[in-house]
């Protein structure tokens, strides 16, 4: 705790600081948001002592950061999306981005941190939903700005690049609404895989025994199958929680590519109303050489849009379908352990 602690304080000042060399203000102001969390959590620590206290402010200091940080990135992601520059952002922020998944990192420790002051099947339950909804929302915030702009950096510095840039920020907002969304199930998936590497790895070392009385989640792992009458609510209630906790990923992977399609009705409808103006003016269809180009210049928008939509959205799906079977497996393989434990005894 006392580590989550410290590297908590860390981030917060390297965000701090970093925000006021962005924004070109006084370097002591920085030290004013970092004073108020060491006295927060000085206070929580010794005068409270909760530790579900403890564990809420640090969760709260973590998003509230993550906030920041999501904030200051996005603001030149948006310009650079309208044509700005993104060579002046590209040094001040990468500080940021590094903070912005140290953060996210340390969240999703606390979370299954937190989660231990639970009975066992609470924990497991909440260990398997993975990470919060808001922390990797905000996390991946951050990436798709940082995307954007490095995108925007590598158009700027590399001729070769121009082409996949334009496709990313010369077609509107659902380019970069795509990739926010991708980064969000990417990173839920993500964590969700990891809590599962860990429970794989706390059965085997059930299934060996090896020094159970020095390994926590072990014990509450056995826990389950002490009541061999409720075993069975307990296994529904997991495979339960592990379907509900899909929901979520699933809606991301479904909304990835029907926001290709829109951009397609997008960008159709805007070239339709292009060559109908068109046509109706004047110049009729003696000046169509002159002015096509420029009428169906936004079934851009409509192929773009799609290709960049359907290509993330089925590299989304197949990280969805490894992580419900790894999952799955996993839960398998929990449930055929805890009925071997029960006919044991």
């Amino acid at each position: 705790m006392r580590l989550a602690i410290v590297v908590y304080i860390l981030l917060v000042s390297l965000v701090a600081f970093n925000v006021t060399q962005i924004f070109d203000v006084s370097s002591w102001i920085a030290a004013l948001p970092v004073l108020v969390v060491i006295g927060i959590l000085a206070f929580v620590q010794f005068k409270i002592e909760s530790t579900q206290t403890l564990y809420f402010v640090l969760n709260l200091v973590g998003i509230a950061s993550l906030l920041v940080v999501s904030v200051t990135a996005a603001l030149p992601a948006l310009a650079t999306i309208d044509g700005g520059s993104t060579l002046q952002w590209t040094n001040s922020l990468i500080p940021l981005f590094v903070s912005a998944i140290g953060l996210y990192g340390v969240g999703v420790w606390l979370h299954a941190a937190s989660a231990n002051e639970s009975d066992a099947l609470d924990w497991l339950a909440n260990f398997l939903s993975g990470p919060g909804l808001l922390l990797s929302l905000l996390t991946a915030l951050v990436l798709s700005a940082g995307t954007l702009l490095a995108m925007g950096w590598l158009g700027e510095t590399w001729t070769e690049w121009q082409t996949i840039t334009r496709r990313f920020l010369d077609r509107g907002l659902i380019p970069p609404t795509t990739v926010l969304f991708f980064y969000w199930g990417t990173l839920i998936l993500l964590g969700k895989s990891w809590n599962t590497l860990y429970l794989h790895y706390s059965m085997r070392r059930w299934e060996k025994e090896d020094e159970p009385q020095t390994v926590s989640h072990v014990d509450r792992i056995r826990v389950l199958s002490d009541d061999a009458g409720r075993l069975d609510d307990r296994l529904e209630y997991l495979w339960r929680r592990h379907e509900e906790s899909f929901t979520v990923p699933r809606y991301i992977g479904w909304v990835v590519p029907v926001l290709g399609f829109i951009g397609t009705v997008l960008g159709i409808s805007l070239a339709a109303d292009g060559i109908r103006r068109l046509i109706a003016s004047e110049s009729g269809l003696s000046g169509l050489s002159d002015e096509l180009g420029a009428a169906i210049a936004p079934l851009g928008i409509a192929f773009d849009t799609t290709l960049i939509a359907l290509s993330l959205g089925a590299l989304l799906m197949l990280l969805l379908n490894l992580a419900q079977r790894s999952e799955e497996r996993a839960l398998t393989t929990l449930e055929r352990q805890l009925r071997e434990s029960v006919r044991a005894f």
